[in-house]
């Protein structure tokens, strides 16, 4: 009997292959946890600075090494410890968001890095607007060392240096810490602005 085309043998259908997910890249944890450290750990610091600074005069000379904070440079401090305190707060959210993978985070942490060099910059400013004040807590400093010096004589290891000596010391370690805070901020911002790293952050979710 002549079989009908209905029933003519067919070959058989391979089953179709399974497409495995792409892999996540890892870079969005590394980022993200080295971020959520570099914040917390920021704002430990910027908390203990803040601290210090309200009570530095309630501590004894000894203890604060003979620091005599001009209160011009209190207020400055302070200021900027509460303005490094909520930009610290945006990185922590920015950070968190990333790891969660939601498109929100690198726009925070862009925003952490705009804000982050805006104070560094205005912390360079008020350095170099504060040098009289500057060089006077420089000079307490001096003057403890070299009195613990001549109380333990030992006079060969005392110290002389003028204002403008002094002046050249500040702006130089002022511009050092700036340079080194400057460096993740710099980081971040050139890495979130890859165009590979924002089309893949394109595809993430908002929730």
């Amino acid at each position: 009997m002549d079989e009908s085309p209905e029933q003519g043998i067919h070959p058989p259908v391979e089953p179709a292959e399974l497409v495995a997910d792409e892999p996540q890249t890892k870079w969005p944890k590394v980022i993200g946890v080295i971020s959520l450290i570099y914040a917390i750990g920021g704002l430990l610091c910027n908390t203990f600075n803040g601290v210090w600074l309200g009570v530095a005069d309630m501590i004894p000379e000894m203890f604060r090494g003979g620091v005599e904070i001009p209160p011009i440079v209190r207020i400055a401090g302070i200021v900027q410890a509460v303005l490094t305190l909520g930009v610290g707060i945006l990185m922590v959210m920015g950070s968190v968001s990333l790891l969660r993978r939601r498109r929100a985070g690198p726009g925070l942490l862009k925003k952490w890095v705009l804000l982050r060099m805006a104070l560094l910059l205005l912390a360079v400013v008020a350095m170099v607007l504060t040098g009289p004040a500057q060089t006077q807590m420089h000079r307490s400093i001096l003057e403890f060392q070299n009195d613990m010096f001549r109380e333990a004589d030992m006079t060969d290891r005392i110290v002389e240096k003028t204002d403008e000596e002094l002046w050249q010391k500040a702006m130089l370690q002022g511009g050092i810490a700036a340079g080194l805070f400057a460096i993740y901020p710099v980081f971040l911002g050139l890495w979130l602005s890859r165009k590979k790293i924002t089309a893949e952050v394109e595809q993430w979710g908002w929730g």
